[in-house]
């Protein structure tokens, strides 16, 4: 017999196993969703423990909600079971530092029932990888556990609503890439398409293209069911083998070529979009960060520290081995606006404050502790280089400050946000110890061929680095820095005050210091102005005269932590400013170093630099000298042969010219060449560019949706056996009808087309009736007639509505949840003898 023929087949018990298919598949695909959740969550752990919590969690999470469906247990009775298997597990799973003793076991526990309110905080301030440190493991495990049991339970419901597993399994997919790295690692490129995260983009396609292989298989299932369902009761059923492995054929291509588009789309769009702003997670802009914006920048209350009462506090108190330690660092400044250093907080490589979890101190580690004094509070802890463990903190607030405590490992800045508002930070009786490696002299290495800032902003400091005459270079540099200093005068205040007096004794206790005014700030016009008396005093004493007549910049750490900063990227190097205290005197420098009590007369400041590159830092000082003071001289005067500096006892102090504004500033003007029309135009065509993207792949949901349903009514009307073709015209109505909100039910075709009051949708049941159980095969012309039928009846169900109507009756994908509905398994199951067939 023919392919299109009729095979006849006896009717057959409906096969008892269907449900138990449905539910061992919907099991597997929310475990296997589980398994790609764990893979992303893999780079933020990176612990086996996440491993057996997945597949302990997972187990018992759908074990739950099996149970729970086959009893048909209430919600509230499944809720209850779920939160007893919580509290068992989350103890030995996701917190195993409760184990310890019976008193932990209980801390733990506390922690793993809190944790799902408050976990995500842990995970986006400590530095990943985040092991099993304290409770990091617990939102992860409440997603394998509740997450499962949710998505199980909604999956093995036997209806259109158990497709709504989907986005709870890619929403728990999504939960290592929301709390994972800012730079998940090295692009790739394919096909000369640059993929950022290749990595997540693959395992999120794989979750895709799993849940899509989920909905095609669970509609298979369906649809078998529903032929066995069919065989039972019908004595013959028409099959043409060659039309149902092309149909297959048709739906693997299909969904294939969904899971290739949407590959596709994502690697097209990803580059395109990659530049419009930076990558950015959970991760980004926590609160440490927050909290460092809302305090003022260290460098900017510098002078603060050699005023008044706070030069003789005590700021805080170090011992321990401090062999080989030279300094300690409060705050590492490396963002400039031009008005201020401070912290960065943008940007792939942006300054990271993160919570330390543990860690091993760096081989050759010296203990070294702290205690905070009365004259210093706030959120910056003095720390000694090469910090790679957690300090372990002293006092009442010891419990407080560790959770508080917040490091940026490529500096090795540390901050404490304990407390809240303007009390946060350390406080006087604060302390901890602190493990670090002595500290290590860089060598500087060449730097780069071009600077990092505008000179045409800075033309001061340009003409005094063109006046040096020095190679662009280490040594060159180093000579720069030399001369900067040395052609400085100190100066902490404006006027010589009650305020000032101190630190003016002390300074004229050591040499013959006079005072000089200096203005405070590190504005771009400061450090200009600086640089601006530097070059007009070498260009009135002639290139060649003594250095103790280049002596004009006036300022203190604060300025020329500044001026040497600027001067480094000027030369091409990476530069920071650091704020904090040194261990070791330098003697041209007018700030003393802290011999175990740090006072406010300690703080001093330095910048660090390095090649573009490289990984370590070099220390640069950058402090000026104060033995010898400026000396004026005038446009035109005859300086001596043999220049002496007079005492001055009674010298009447000449203040200063005031400091100008940047928009004040002289500077070097050239003529910018006309833009073209292209110019002009292109800015206005990449927002087109992307504005017509954004649109097209916010509509291509919808377009995909309208494609298929045109490509389903195309292979409905031309199916090769007319049978099919017959009852797909039927089935097109019938979508039509649920697209459209007509309400249709019944048993029967008939039945239904009489509840949707169509006189031709009745014509039509009754030819798909009479095709369907009649002896022979209908034609080809009965089926042009059908198909000609729901095609004026379609027609007549959109003219009827408005164009918005018809386009949402276009868009809407209510058919096709129709279509995955899910008859619930026992209407399979045989319910009454099988009947002989008559003769």
């Amino acid at each position: 017999m023919s392919a299109g023929g009729r095979a006849a087949r006896p009717r057959q018990r409906p096969r008892a196993d269907a449900g138990w298919r449905q539910r061992l598949l919907a099991v597997a695909y929310v475990l296997v969703g589980l398994a790609l959740t764990t893979a992303l969550a893999w780079p933020l752990f990176q612990t086996p423990r996440l491993i057996v919590i997945a597949v302990v969690a997972g187990l018992s999470g759908a074990g739950v909600a099996v149970t729970g469906q086959r009893r048909r247990w209430p919600l509230w009775k499944r809720a209850a079971l779920l939160a007893g298997v919580y509290v068992v597990e989350v103890v030995p799973l996701a917190v195993p530092s409760g184990l310890a003793s019976f008193p932990a076991f209980f801390g733990a526990l506390r922690d793993g029932l809190i944790g799902i309110i408050i976990g995500w905080k842990q995970l986006l301030t400590l530095e990943p990888p985040l092991g099993d440190y304290q409770a990091v493991l617990v939102p992860f495990f409440a997603i394998a556990l509740l997450g499962t049991a949710l998505a199980t339970g909604v999956a093995l419901i036997p209806t259109r609503r158990a497709g709504f597993a989907v986005p709870l399994v890619l929403v728990s997919g999504a939960f290592g890439v929301a709390f994972g790295l800012t730079d998940p690692g090295p692009s790739a490129t394919v096909l000369g398409l640059t993929i950022d995260a290749p990595r997540e983009v693959l395992l999120s396609t794989l979750l895709v293209a799993a849940s899509l292989i989920w909905l095609t298989w669970r509609t298979r299932l369906e649809r078998s069911a529903a032929l066995a369902k069919a065989t039972s009761t019908t004595a013959t059923l028409r099959t043409d083998t060659v039309a149902s492995v092309a149909a297959a054929a048709r739906r693997r291509v299909l969904a294939g070529a969904m899971v290739v588009a949407a590959l596709v789309i994502g690697l097209v769009a990803v580059p395109a979009f990659a530049d419009v702003s930076p990558r950015t997670t959970l991760r980004t802009g926590v609160e440490p960060l927050l909290v460092i914006r809302n305090v003022s920048s260290p460098l900017a209350d510098y002078r603060g520290a050699f005023a008044g009462d706070r030069y003789e506090a005590a700021m805080f108190t170090i011992s321990g081995d401090l062999d080989g330690i030279d300094r300690l660092a409060m705050a590492t400044l490396d963002r400039w606006d031009g008005q201020r250093f401070s912290v960065s907080s943008d940007g792939r490589d942006a300054t990271r404050f993160t919570r330390l979890p543990g860690g091993d101190p760096a081989p050759g580690a010296q203990t070294v502790s702290v205690t905070i004094g009365s004259g210093y509070s706030g959120i910056w802890m003095p720390l000694p280089a090469g910090v790679q463990s957690t300090p372990v903190f002293e006092g009442e607030r010891a419990g407080a400050l560790t959770d508080s405590f917040y490091i940026d490992r490529s500096s090795g800045a540390g901050i404490d946000i304990a407390g809240s508002g303007s009390a946060r930070g350390l406080r006087e009786g604060d302390g901890y110890r602190v493990d670090a490696p002595p500290t290590t002299a860089v060598a500087l290495g060449a730097p780069s061929a071009t600077s990092s800032i505008d000179l045409q902003s800075y033309p001061q400091l340009d003409a005094w680095m063109q006046a040096q005459e020095q190679p662009r270079s280490a040594d060159g540099f180093t000579e720069l820095i030399s001369r900067l200093r040395e052609r400085g005068y100190l100066s902490h205040s404006l006027a010589a005050d009650e305020a000032s007096a101190q630190w003016i004794s002390d300074l004229q206790g050591d040499a013959p210091y006079t005072f000089q005014s200096s203005y405070a700030g590190h504005s771009t016009a400061r450090v200009e102005e600086m640089f601006q008396r530097l070059v007009d005093q070498q260009n009135r004493v002639g290139p060649n005269a003594a250095e103790s007549l280049l002596i004009a910049a006036v300022g203190d750490d604060e300025q020329f932590a500044a001026a040497g900063a600027l001067l480094a990227r000027a030369m091409g190097y990476d530069s920071r400013v650091v704020v904090g205290v040194k261990l070791v005197d330098d003697p041209a420098d007018g700030v003393l170093a802290c011999d175990g009590e740090c006072r406010g007369s300690n703080l001093s400041a330095w910048i660090e630099v390095r090649s573009p590159g490289a990984g370590e830092w070099t220390t640069v000082d950058v402090a000026p000298q104060f033995r010898q003071q400026p000396v004026l001289v005038n446009i035109g005067q005859q300086l001596p042969e043999n220049p002496t500096v007079p005492e001055q006892a009674d010298v009447d102090i000449s203040q200063p010219p005031a400091v100008q504004r940047d928009d004040g500033t002289t500077t070097t003007t050239t003529d910018a060449p006309a833009p073209t029309w292209w110019d002009a135009v292109l800015p206005y065509l990449r927002i087109g560019a992307l504005t017509l993207g954004t649109l097209l792949l916010l509509a291509l949901p919808f377009l995909v949706i309208v494609i298929a349903k045109v490509l389903r009514r195309r292979a409905r009307r031309d199916a090769r056996v007319p049978e099919v073709a017959l009852v797909g015209a039927w089935e097109e109505l019938s979508d039509t009808w649920a697209d459209a909100g007509i309400e249709a039910v019944g048993g029967t075709r008939l039945e239904r087309a009489r509840s949707a009051q169509s006189a031709p949708a009745e014509h039509l049941a009754r030819v798909v009736d009479h095709a369907v159980f009649a002896q022979h095969p209908p034609t080809r012309d009965a089926v042009a007639d059908a198909w000609r039928i729901c095609d004026d009846e379609r027609h007549r169900v959109t003219s009827e509505r408005g164009v918005w109507r018809r386009l949402l009756i276009a868009i809407t994908p209510r058919s096709f949840l129709r279509s995955l509905r899910l008859p619930d398994a026992r209407r399979f199951a045989p319910r009454a003898p099988r009947r002989k067939k008559a003769a």
